[in-house]
């Protein structure tokens, strides 16, 4: 018997077909104008000025961290508790990846762990979204802005999740999404 446990079932239909039929008969397959007006339209849903299409989640940390200048001796604060891209990114930057731990009743990085592990040496906070579920934005926003270092959201699981009232990857200084497959509003790849 070949069963599948059903991780992702996007529920696509005659508009996501005809959609991706425009694009393809276009010749235009990447960064074209449907590209640029979901860049619009995303913004504009979570409530930010600029959204910036790249090829999925982990491109879209690993160009933030770079915008952010980081590099040997470097740290940033992020979770364990996450897919490999979260750890791995900051890796990229030659920086090191200080993990926090977790609350257990959310599975989203703790404000307090946080404020402990931060250094001299500590450039930025990197909170991720668990399934869904926005984290401590409030308390994580005024460690970052007290210490003077950058709050990057990592929303690959929380499109159109809301904390108090804000979209979730409106809140911090930047943030990324992905759209893979999995994940609860996808693109297909990512």
């Amino acid at each position: 018997m070949n069963r599948k446990i059903p991780i992702a079932n996007p529920n696509f239909g005659r508009e996501e077909e005809e959609a991706v039929k425009e694009v393809l008969e276009s010749g235009i397959i990447v960064q074209g104008p449907r590209t640029k007006s979901f860049e619009k339209e995303f913004a504009e849903y979570i409530g930010v000025e600029h959204a910036v299409a790249v090829t999925n989640g982990t491109i879209a940390l690993d160009v933030t961290l770079k915008a952010l200048n980081l590099g040997p001796g470097d740290e940033v604060i992020t979770s364990a508790f996450s897919f490999i891209a979260s750890g791995n990114c900051i890796l990229f930057q030659r920086a090191k990846p200080v993990f926090a731990d977790i609350n257990p009743r959310t599975f989203n990085i703790d404000p307090t762990d946080v404020a402990e592990k931060i250094t001299a040496k500590t450039k930025a906070i990197i909170p991720i979204h668990m399934f869904g579920q926005p984290t401590e934005m409030d308390a994580l926003k005024e460690i970052a802005e007290d210490k003077g270092i950058a709050l990057v959201e990592d929303a690959a699981q929380a499109h159109g999740a809301e904390y108090k009232g804000q979209k979730a990857g409106s809140i911090g200084d930047m943030a990324c999404f992905s759209f893979y497959a999995t994940k609860n509003m996808t693109a297909g790849e990512g």
